[in-house]
């Protein structure tokens, strides 16, 4: 499936944007979303563990995920089961003349089985990196507005 690398430079210095990023529960309450819980199942050093339920045309999607924190240069997050089983997100961070310069590379995978789950992925590869790309641009304006003062409060993010 489609592996999708978007690069943004915000104005503020690295450690602002570090700050921001590495703020799991922060970072998490300005992508809330109404059909989405997030539950934090372990957290322990640099890695946190979340079990994600998820509302998608009447059905509850299931997944667990687990980001590990390797500031200043990066946050990885890879989908440890459920239907995007093995996806993996990287976020990377370089200070620049401008600011923070904040390189997102998702790689995005879906399960499904048998012939059914093959034809879909040739007929939706396309489909799937052009809303995974789409999707990433959305996430690097939320960070944009927040980190350079735009941002709306947001309610707390639902545990």
């Amino acid at each position: 499936m489609p592996k999708v690398e978007l690069q943004r430079t915000f104005n503020v210095p690295l450690d602002k944007a570090i700050e921001y990023f590495k703020d799991y529960e922060l970072y998490n309450r300005q992508h809330a979303r109404s059909d989405t819980t997030c539950t934090i199942v372990n957290r322990r050093d640099n890695e946190v563990v979340v079990e994600v339920k998820q509302q998608v045309s009447g059905q509850t999607i299931n997944f667990t995920t687990k980001t590990v924190y390797r500031l200043p240069r990066s946050i990885e997050t890879e989908t440890l089961s459920g239907i995007a089983k093995g996806s993996r997100q990287k976020v990377t961070f370089k200070s620049v003349s401008q600011g923070t310069e904040v390189t997102y590379v998702t790689d995005f995978k879906m399960n499904l089985g048998g012939a059914v789950g093959k034809a879909f992925g040739l007929v939706s590869g396309k489909m799937m990196k052009k809303m995974t790309k789409e999707a990433m641009e959305e996430v690097a304006e939320v960070d944009r507005k927040h980190l350079e003062g735009e941002q709306q409060p947001h309610p707390p993010a639902p545990q």
